[in-house]
Protein backbone atom coordinates (compact mmCIF):
# COMPACT_ATOMS: atom_id res chain seq x y z
CA UNK A 1 0.00 0.00 0.00
CA UNK A 2 1.40 3.25 -0.87
CA UNK A 3 1.88 5.75 2.13
CA UNK A 4 0.22 9.08 2.28
CA UNK A 5 1.71 11.81 1.08
CA UNK A 6 1.52 14.54 3.55
CA UNK A 7 1.49 17.45 0.81
CA UNK A 8 -0.98 17.51 -1.46
CA UNK A 9 1.22 16.46 -4.93
CA UNK A 10 1.74 19.62 -6.54
CA UNK A 11 2.78 21.22 -3.64
CA UNK A 12 5.30 18.38 -2.80
CA UNK A 13 6.68 19.03 -6.50
CA UNK A 14 6.87 22.76 -6.00
CA UNK A 15 9.08 22.04 -2.35
CA UNK A 16 11.01 19.85 -3.44
CA UNK A 17 12.42 20.66 -7.13
CA UNK A 18 13.17 24.14 -4.73
CA UNK A 19 15.04 22.34 -2.43
CA UNK A 20 16.76 20.11 -5.06
CA UNK A 21 17.42 23.21 -7.20
CA UNK A 22 19.35 24.89 -4.70
CA UNK A 23 21.19 21.82 -3.37
CA UNK A 24 22.47 21.75 -6.19
CA UNK A 25 23.32 25.32 -6.98
CA UNK A 26 25.26 25.32 -3.72
CA UNK A 27 27.34 22.09 -4.35
CA UNK A 28 25.49 21.33 -1.33
CA UNK A 29 28.19 17.80 -0.37
CA UNK A 30 31.03 20.69 -0.08
CA UNK A 31 29.51 22.60 2.16
CA UNK A 32 30.56 22.79 5.60
CA UNK A 33 28.14 21.75 8.68
CA UNK A 34 27.84 25.22 9.68
CA UNK A 35 26.54 26.32 6.04
CA UNK A 36 24.17 23.08 5.95
CA UNK A 37 22.64 24.93 8.91
CA UNK A 38 22.02 28.24 7.53
CA UNK A 39 20.86 26.56 4.38
CA UNK A 40 18.27 24.57 6.02
CA UNK A 41 17.26 27.58 7.81
CA UNK A 42 16.77 29.74 4.65
CA UNK A 43 14.79 27.21 3.10
CA UNK A 44 12.49 27.25 5.76
CA UNK A 45 12.32 31.25 5.49
CA UNK A 46 11.80 30.42 1.90
CA UNK A 47 7.93 31.23 0.65
CA UNK A 48 9.07 27.97 -1.82
CA UNK A 49 9.44 25.76 0.56
CA UNK A 50 8.40 26.52 3.96
CA UNK A 51 5.86 28.94 2.96
CA UNK A 52 4.36 25.96 1.97
CA UNK A 53 5.49 23.71 4.86
CA UNK A 54 4.03 25.81 7.27
CA UNK A 55 0.97 25.77 6.19
CA UNK A 56 1.13 21.84 7.50
CA UNK A 57 3.23 22.32 10.28
CA UNK A 58 5.43 23.90 12.77
CA UNK A 59 8.98 25.65 11.20
CA UNK A 60 10.54 23.09 13.53
CA UNK A 61 9.23 20.46 12.19
CA UNK A 62 8.97 21.90 8.67
CA UNK A 63 13.25 21.77 9.00
CA UNK A 64 13.03 18.31 10.15
CA UNK A 65 10.87 17.19 7.25
CA UNK A 66 13.22 18.59 5.04
CA UNK A 67 16.45 17.60 6.66
CA UNK A 68 15.02 13.89 7.27
CA UNK A 69 13.17 13.67 4.07
CA UNK A 70 14.28 15.32 0.57
CA UNK A 71 18.03 16.08 1.62
CA UNK A 72 18.15 12.26 3.15
CA UNK A 73 17.43 11.11 0.12
CA UNK A 74 19.05 13.62 -2.18
CA UNK A 75 22.31 11.62 -3.09
CA UNK A 76 20.56 8.83 -4.41
CA UNK A 77 18.04 11.34 -5.70
CA UNK A 78 20.64 12.52 -8.02
CA UNK A 79 21.43 8.96 -9.20
CA UNK A 80 18.11 7.82 -9.87
CA UNK A 81 16.96 6.05 -7.31
CA UNK A 82 15.41 6.20 -4.10
CA UNK A 83 12.00 7.82 -2.56
CA UNK A 84 12.95 11.36 -4.06
CA UNK A 85 14.06 9.65 -7.71
CA UNK A 86 11.68 11.50 -9.89
CA UNK A 87 13.01 15.07 -8.40
CA UNK A 88 16.49 13.93 -9.39
CA UNK A 89 18.57 14.48 -11.96
CA UNK A 90 18.00 14.55 -15.83
CA UNK A 91 21.32 12.79 -16.92
CA UNK A 92 24.73 11.59 -15.39
CA UNK A 93 26.72 7.89 -14.60
CA UNK A 94 24.38 4.93 -15.03
CA UNK A 95 24.92 1.54 -13.44
CA UNK A 96 25.30 1.09 -16.66
CA UNK A 97 28.55 3.14 -16.92
CA UNK A 98 29.42 2.08 -13.60
CA UNK A 99 29.19 -1.98 -14.47
CA UNK A 100 31.31 -1.38 -17.75
CA UNK A 101 34.13 1.05 -15.61
CA UNK A 102 34.33 -2.09 -13.30
CA UNK A 103 34.55 -5.03 -15.88
CA UNK A 104 34.83 -3.49 -19.41
CA UNK A 105 32.90 -2.33 -22.20
CA UNK A 106 30.61 -5.46 -22.67
CA UNK A 107 29.36 -5.91 -19.33
CA UNK A 108 25.96 -5.25 -18.65
CA UNK A 109 23.91 -4.87 -15.44
CA UNK A 110 21.31 -7.72 -14.58
CA UNK A 111 17.75 -6.49 -14.73
CA UNK A 112 16.34 -6.74 -11.34
CA UNK A 113 19.36 -7.02 -9.06
CA UNK A 114 20.51 -3.50 -8.25
CA UNK A 115 19.92 -2.21 -4.77
CA UNK A 116 20.81 0.58 -2.46
CA UNK A 117 22.45 0.95 0.83
CA UNK A 118 24.71 0.42 -0.79
CA UNK A 119 24.44 0.73 -4.57
CA UNK A 120 24.50 -2.54 -6.01
CA UNK A 121 24.16 -4.75 -8.62
CA UNK A 122 24.99 -8.08 -10.21
CA UNK A 123 25.97 -7.90 -13.52
CA UNK A 124 26.77 -9.95 -16.96
CA UNK A 125 31.03 -9.84 -17.72
CA UNK A 126 32.03 -9.86 -21.37
CA UNK A 127 33.02 -13.72 -20.45
CA UNK A 128 29.77 -14.83 -20.18
CA UNK A 129 29.75 -15.18 -16.25
CA UNK A 130 28.41 -12.93 -13.40
CA UNK A 131 30.14 -10.16 -11.12
CA UNK A 132 28.72 -8.10 -8.67
CA UNK A 133 29.51 -4.42 -8.19
CA UNK A 134 28.79 -1.94 -5.62
CA UNK A 135 29.37 1.96 -5.46
CA UNK A 136 29.43 4.78 -4.09
CA UNK A 137 31.52 7.82 -2.64
CA UNK A 138 34.78 7.51 -0.90
CA UNK A 139 33.34 8.16 2.54
CA UNK A 140 31.04 4.82 2.47
CA UNK A 141 34.05 2.55 1.30
CA UNK A 142 33.50 0.44 4.78
CA UNK A 143 30.22 -0.52 3.67
CA UNK A 144 31.27 -0.99 -0.10
CA UNK A 145 33.88 -3.54 0.91
CA UNK A 146 31.80 -5.46 3.08
CA UNK A 147 28.89 -5.45 0.90
CA UNK A 148 31.57 -6.77 -1.84
CA UNK A 149 33.33 -9.09 0.93
CA UNK A 150 30.00 -10.82 1.39
CA UNK A 151 29.15 -11.36 -1.88
CA UNK A 152 31.90 -12.99 -3.05
CA UNK A 153 31.92 -15.42 0.01
CA UNK A 154 28.13 -15.89 0.26
CA UNK A 155 27.45 -16.04 -3.43
CA UNK A 156 31.37 -17.33 -4.62
CA UNK A 157 31.15 -14.74 -7.60
CA UNK A 158 34.03 -12.21 -8.20
CA UNK A 159 33.10 -8.86 -6.56
CA UNK A 160 34.25 -5.28 -7.34
CA UNK A 161 34.08 -1.45 -5.31
CA UNK A 162 33.42 1.57 -7.43
CA UNK A 163 34.28 4.58 -5.94
CA UNK A 164 32.82 7.36 -7.37
CA UNK A 165 34.53 10.82 -7.54
CA UNK A 166 32.37 13.81 -7.56
CA UNK A 167 33.07 16.64 -10.80
CA UNK A 168 36.45 18.05 -9.79
CA UNK A 169 37.20 15.58 -6.64
CA UNK A 170 39.72 13.16 -7.46
CA UNK A 171 40.32 10.76 -4.47
CA UNK A 172 43.93 11.99 -3.01
CA UNK A 173 46.68 9.38 -3.97
CA UNK A 174 47.37 8.15 -0.51
CA UNK A 175 43.71 6.90 -0.16
CA UNK A 176 43.20 5.17 -3.63
CA UNK A 177 46.28 3.20 -1.86
CA UNK A 178 45.18 2.11 0.98
CA UNK A 179 41.60 1.26 -0.68
CA UNK A 180 43.78 -1.01 -3.39
CA UNK A 181 45.67 -2.28 -0.25
CA UNK A 182 42.30 -3.46 1.84
CA UNK A 183 40.16 -4.52 -1.48
CA UNK A 184 43.04 -6.92 -1.93
CA UNK A 185 43.49 -7.95 0.98
CA UNK A 186 39.82 -9.04 0.67
CA UNK A 187 40.47 -10.65 -2.72
CA UNK A 188 38.01 -7.71 -4.45
CA UNK A 189 38.98 -5.49 -7.82
CA UNK A 190 38.65 -1.76 -6.76
CA UNK A 191 38.20 0.76 -9.25
CA UNK A 192 37.71 5.02 -9.00
CA UNK A 193 36.26 6.77 -11.83
CA UNK A 194 35.00 10.55 -12.51
CA UNK A 195 31.10 11.09 -12.02
CA UNK A 196 28.97 12.89 -13.72
CA UNK A 197 25.41 14.04 -12.39
CA UNK A 198 22.71 16.26 -13.86
CA UNK A 199 21.06 19.02 -13.08
CA UNK A 200 17.83 18.62 -10.99
CA UNK A 201 14.83 17.55 -13.16
CA UNK A 202 12.86 20.80 -13.49
CA UNK A 203 9.03 20.33 -12.48
CA UNK A 204 10.06 16.64 -11.16
CA UNK A 205 9.48 15.39 -14.09
CA UNK A 206 12.10 11.87 -15.21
Amino acid sequence: MRRPTLLPDEQLETVVTAIYSDAQSSAWENLSVADRTRQYNAWVSDERVGGILTQYMTPEKARSWIKDGPMKEYGRARRGTGRYARFGRQAGTTAEDVVRAALGAGAVPIPGTEGLKPFHCRAQTTQGGVAFVAWGEARNFRNLLWAALRASVEDGVPSHVVVMEPPGGATPRDVVTAHTALAARCGLGVHHISETIGAPVVGGHS
